[in-house]
């Protein structure tokens, strides 16, 4: 089951971890699928992953600092961008003003939008245009990246099931979509992704 819980619902039960995010909903990622190659040269060009070199389907996931999956877009070719995902999928719906969502620094592209909702997006300090980073810079580094990296274990867990593990065959493309939330669903019946949490601290 996938369900996309309040803020105060979250809170309540918060892990230490997130001491820094009063108001953390969630936290956000790209990910992507590998997939055969299909005959339909659009297609070849909507699926081609200039990042993974590969033709792909990609997804948005939300976690909830508990570490269960909150959100999962559609599915989307691997060449369409975080942005587009992003702003073009349900995931804004569902924020409500004062949420916080955290993510990696290259979701800064996608910050005004999530303003526009009245939340905030939490992300690293940008790096362009400087030389050398601040001690304060490398701290707010840290502290987002020592909490970020939940999302990136739970697309982990997500995964491991051989149907998207491997190579998806051209004919199981169209139940994609339904593969990934049934997996989304099982992962969510697992035991706890935050090592904190899981101790019951």
């Amino acid at each position: 089951m996938i369900v996309f819980y309040q803020q105060t619902e979250v809170n309540k039960t918060i892990p230490p971890q997130y001491e820094h995010y009063k108001k953390l909903r969630c936290i956000i990622d790209c990910s992507e699928i590998f997939i055969q190659k299909p005959a339909d040269l659009k297609l070849q060009s909507a699926t081609w992953s200039d990042y993974k070199h590969h033709n792909t389907i990609k997804f948005l996931v939300a976690i909830t600092p508990q570490g269960s999956v909150a959100y999962k877009s559609q599915l989307w070719g691997g060449r369409t961008s975080d942005k587009h995902i992003v702003l073009n999928s349900s995931f804004l719906k569902h924020l409500n003003p004062t949420d916080q969502v955290l993510a990696d620094r290259g979701f800064s592209i996608v910050k005004e939008a999530v303003m526009m909702k009245g939340c905030e997006l939490v992300v690293p300090p940008p790096l362009k245009g400087r030389t050398q980073m601040t001690s304060k810079n490398i701290g707010e580094t840290k502290k987002v990246a020592n909490v970020r990296i939940h999302v990136e274990r739970v697309i982990q867990r997500i995964k491991t099931f051989k149907l998207i593990n491997n190579v998806v065959p051209v004919s199981l493309i169209g139940m994609c979509d339904d593969i990934l939330t049934i997996c989304c669903a099982i992962t969510n019946m697992q035991g706890p992704i935050v090592k904190e949490w899981d101790e019951g601290i």
